[in-house]
């Protein structure tokens, strides 16, 4: 890179070129720039990979994860070398499109939320479920639930392992203690929660799926179904009717 001599006079120019010192000062800014251009370079290739990771999203989600290479580069704008130059493989970008649409919206903070006993547990569902449904209820969201379930349900059962463990155990432990009951949750508890949880992922279906319309007040229907399932909940386990064989 020369020097900028454009505000220089004639002699001031001459001066410059003559003097070894400037010239060798003059290297500085070539390193620099170069330096510049590897980051920018850097830069412009992250941007494209998270490009295709969004665009992959749009085309995964109208038509499902069967479709091939070359019509997902098409569509991304993309040559499919370019394609296998950033992911490797089409498994390695559905792996990195469903960590992106589902693990990068988990909130851990939903685990600490449930776990507050200083407020009370429907309060503490309520809370968590408002912002659950934010995070799911998307287009790209359950679209993907659904077609990564028919592809590979080996990427479904991660998640459902995240949900049934943090979530959906320690709130039935919480449950079963509240009524001097041994904590550990039988299966017909996590039924019951099943049923409970999946409601709202249901309507994500309905909406996006069947294309039918979804109550607008979701805080509302939010807290109506926490209270729905608590009571008879409760009502179930006085019952006996969730205990293991075996249970007192």
């Amino acid at each position: 890179m020369k020097p900028d001599n454009s505000f220089a006079g004639p002699a001031q120019a001459s001066a410059a070129r003559k003097t070894p010192r400037k010239t060798s000062a003059a290297a500085a800014p070539k390193v620099d720039g170069t330096t510049d251009k590897v980051r920018a370079k850097h830069m412009l290739a992250t941007d494209r990979e998270a490009q295709i990771v969004r665009r992959a999203v749009e085309y995964f989600s109208a038509h499902g994860f069967g479709v091939s290479t070359r019509e997902l580069a098409k569509h991304i704008g993309v040559t499919q070398p370019l394609l296998y130059h950033y992911f490797g493989s089409k498994e390695k970008l559905v792996e990195r499109v469903y960590r992106e649409v589902f693990f990068s919206r988990w909130n851990p903070e939903w685990e600490e939320l449930l776990k507050d006993s200083t407020r009370p547990l429907d309060e503490r569902l309520i809370a968590y479920l408002e912002d659950y449904t934010h995070a799911i209820l998307g287009n790209d969201w359950i679209r993907l639930f659904v077609f990564a379930a028919l592809d590979d349900p080996s990427l479904n059962k991660r998640y459902i392992g995240l949900l049934q463990e943090r979530i959906f155990k320690p709130v039935l432990r919480e449950l079963r203690a509240s009524k001097g009951m041994p904590p550990e949750p039988t299966e017909i508890d996590l039924e019951l929660f099943w049923g409970f949880h999946s409601s709202f992922f249901y309507m994500g279906v309905r909406r996006w799926i069947y294309r039918m319309e979804v109550p607008d007040d979701l805080t509302r229907l939010i807290e109506a179904h926490v209270h729905n399932f608590l009571f008879g909940f409760y009502a179930t386990l006085a019952a006996g009717l969730t205990s293991a064989q075996g249970e007192a």
